[in-house]
């Protein structure tokens, strides 16, 4: 550990000296628990903790997030394991789709004491809730929400990183097509009542100033699940508005909103409909707009895509790793994934983690790395290896993930680039492919 005099010397420790020095011998005195010397010891599993909400409204997402994972770990196990060794085990635990549920579900993985690495959970309040958590226990945390928060916590808890979106990351491709392809300049702005909702307004309102005469000409606050907006769509339409944001990722206010759309009659290549990654990814979505006919015309972030996903387009194609994951699917319960998006965030942890661990044998051999302390040194070691430099642009090494294939920035944060898709006989249809958009975004981690 490091004495007083060697903090008096080097106060600004970078990421890469935090994590050699505390490999393994710092533990946080507020933990409730203890272990042995032979827990950590460099043989055994490398065991993985996910926080997927079983229960409460988000449990079709979490329980395909679960299948996911389990379906990675066993292809990963079945073909020798990492580097041909280090076998992966799962250790789930319910986030019962709440933030006092999740908060629960780390200190229970964290009080185990053999866990090296956390997965989850999805939603923004809940990772901001469990973050602390794993960072005073020193346990890599991989989160998928989008809350920029997180990341910009990221010096404060340099083991946590996010593979997943952000806001801006969703919104800067839906902004650009709506400006340039559809000429829909004047939007009005649905947005839940609380601090989620009001970071899509910032965002909303810095990307339109980035274009070329798109302002805001309303926004709504309501509560959020609320069912029904015919009072605020009334509103918008009475407006001088192009067309309506849902600053949400909430799928039951979407689905409230596309229902009045419906009863309404609304065209919505008269007046457009726009939202982030949520139709691209949600059961529910699925199965209460889409099934019905209802979705055809809204535009969303597209950050998943599907071989059967007809294109506008020409370039683009489906990872590897997205055909890989859908095939495992099918295989093991006779169907593709319910929602795809869901089980990429699973399956796409497990690989991460696989493919930075190989990585590190690459680097500095197989023997060296297979000798680090599998709840401690090794999976502290696998987040220095993916990400770059804390005084770097660029992004870490390239991993391969349903997603597309891209690294970590400095912050944590996945280089993750999204595209513009819409319905078309109730089927998806990319509009644009991944990356456009990327003009307006402006640094993540800033």
């Amino acid at each position: 550990m490091l004495n007083g005099s060697s903090r008096d010397k080097d106060k600004s420790l970078t990421r890469r000296r935090f994590l050699r020095l505390t490999g393994g011998s710092l533990l946080s005195l507020s933990l409730p628990f203890t272990w042995s010397k032979s827990a950590g010891a460099a043989s055994g599993p490398l065991k993985v903790g996910g926080i997927f909400s079983l229960t409460g409204p988000n449990a079709p997402v979490g329980k395909t997030i679960k299948k996911g994972a389990r379906l990675a770990v066993d292809r990963i196990n079945d073909a020798g394991g990492i580097g041909g060794e280090i076998k992966l085990e799962l250790v789930v635990k319910d986030g019962k789709t709440s933030q006092t549920g999740a908060s629960k579900a780390a200190r229970r993985l964290v009080n185990r004491g053999d866990i090296g690495f956390a997965l989850g959970p999805l939603i923004g309040t809940h990772g901001m809730a469990t973050q602390p958590i794993f960072g005073a226990a020193k346990i890599p945390q991989v989160f998928f929400g989008t809350v920029a928060s997180f990341t910009k916590n990221h010096s404060k808890y340099p083991l946590s990183i996010r593979y997943g979106t952000r806001t801006i990351l969703q919104m800067a491709p839906v902004i650009k097509y709506l400006m340039k392809e559809r000429e829909d300049k004047q939007l009005y702005l649905f947005v839940p009542n609380n601090a989620q909702g009001r970071i899509y307004e910032d965002v909303v309102r810095k990307l339109l100033e980035r274009t070329d005469g798109g302002e805001v000409v309303g926004v709504d606050y309501y509560t959020p699940f609320q069912t029904d907006f015919s009072p605020l769509l009334t509103k918008a339409l009475n407006s001088s508005a192009d067309g309506v944001i849902m600053g949400t990722g909430i799928p039951a206010d979407i689905i409230s909103v596309v229902r009045q759309f419906d009863r309404r009659g609304i065209d919505k290549d008269e007046f457009g409909f726009y939202t982030g990654q949520t139709p691209n990814g949600s059961v529910d979505f699925e199965r209460q707009v889409l099934e019905k006919g209802m979705g055809d015309g809204i535009i969303y972030a597209v950050h998943y895509e599907s071989e059967n996903y007809e294109r506008g387009f020409k370039g683009g194609h489906t990872p590897n790793q997205a055909k890989d994951m859908e095939a495992a699917f099918v295989k093991e319960y006779g169907h593709p994934p319910v929602s795809p998006p869901s089980g990429s965030w699973g399956w796409g942890s497990m690989y991460i983690l696989k493919q930075a661990i190989e990585g590190m044998i690459e680097r500095r051999g197989k023997e060296e790395v297979l000798s680090l302390d599998r709840r401690r040194s090794l999976p502290q070691e696998a987040i220095s290896y993916l990400l770059p430099p804390s005084s770097s642009s660029e992004a870490g090494p390239v991993m391969k993930t349903p997603y597309g294939n891209y690294g970590f920035l400095s912050c944590g944060q996945f280089n993750i680039r999204l595209g513009v898709g819409t319905f078309k006989g109730q089927k998806h249809y990319l509009l644009k492919d991944r990356g456009y958009g990327e003009d307006l975004l402006g640094s993540l981690c800033s």
